[in-house]
């Protein structure tokens, strides 16, 4: 082999290398731009029937005379077509026809935008969580970078209520995505989380611990819930050989069996992130 063939390999199999680690980084970047794309589209459209409703509501207070309302409903219209936005900031007090049609149009056009979002996050988490497998960080972090992007600019972040029902992989999701965000959100609240039992064992680290681990069937993370042995009581049995069940029983002496792959709702104390989501002083949600 000549030296000028032997050179051309190098710098072929060199910018191969390349193009393979900047490809990673496009899909990650293309996927949250589809997405974008995606969202951009719905906003339109939402917004083009909202345009539409209220000319309708317009007519209809023109006819019954409502001076005020219909003045108010052109001022929207004049808004509308000069910054092709809606948000609660722009929700009026009256006439009340106009402040419903404004709540359902922004509710509506917001759900759909989260369930694009909710749709892209997980392929991203799964390609983030490749990247790092494989030792390509920088392009991991780009791609991390696409997900906050998408959270922050399209999915408001609030703390979840006391007593709000998380599922598994939600909750999974979100701490794979942005473990900051999703701590602002769920860290130190008192949750339920629903999702299906993966696995169970008494703490290796705490005699006074057990351990129930919850998944979602479609993430590769799980859900440690973790209960004190002193108010539950913990037992498993194996009625076949293929078979293993877990019987809790609870301080008000009401009992629960479980086996992997039953559907359960816990309730506990989120804790964050450690190799996994964490939830602490944990009971079963009856």
């Amino acid at each position: 082999m000549t030296l000028r063939v032997c050179l051309a390999l190098l710098i072929f199999c060199g910018g191969f290398g390349r193009s393979a680690r900047a490809q990673s980084g496009v899909a990650g970047d293309a996927e949250a731009q589809k997405c974008a794309d995606r969202i951009n589209a719905v906003r339109r459209d939402s917004l083009n029937k909202y345009e539409d409703a209220l000319s309708e509501l317009q007519a209809t207070l023109q006819k019954n005379a409502d001076l005020e309302g219909a003045v108010a409903v052109r001022a929207e219209r004049k808004r509308l077509s000069e910054e092709s936005l809606l948000s609660e900031k722009d929700f009026v007090a009256e006439p009340k026809a106009l402040r419903a049609l404004q709540v359902q149009t922004a509710g509506k056009m917001q759900e759909l935008v989260a369930q694009l979002v909710s749709e892209t996050v997980p392929k991203l988490v799964e390609l983030k969580k490749q990247l790092t497998v494989a030792g390509k960080l920088d392009e991991a972090i780009a791609v991390r970078g696409a997900i906050e992007k998408l959270q922050n600019g399209y999915l408001p972040a609030p703390r979840a209520e006391p007593g709000s029902i998380v599922t598994a992989d939600a909750l999974i999701i979100a701490y794979g995505g942005d473990r900051a965000r999703a701590d602002k959100t769920y860290k130190g609240q008192k949750i339920i989380v629903r999702g299906a039992v993966g696995a169970f064992r008494a703490d290796p680290a705490d005699g006074k611990n057990y351990q129930v681990f919850l998944t979602s069937g479609t993430t590769g993370g799980w859900v440690q819930c973790t209960f004190h042995v002193g108010e539950n009581r913990f037992r498993e049995e194996k009625p076949s050989p293929t078979v293993s069940l877990l019987v809790i029983t609870g301080k008000d002496g009401e009992t629960v069996r479980l086996q992997r792959g039953s559907s359960i709702e816990v309730r506990g104390i989120c804790e964050g992130w450690d190799e996994g989501v964490r939830l602490a002083k944990c009971e079963i949600a009856r």
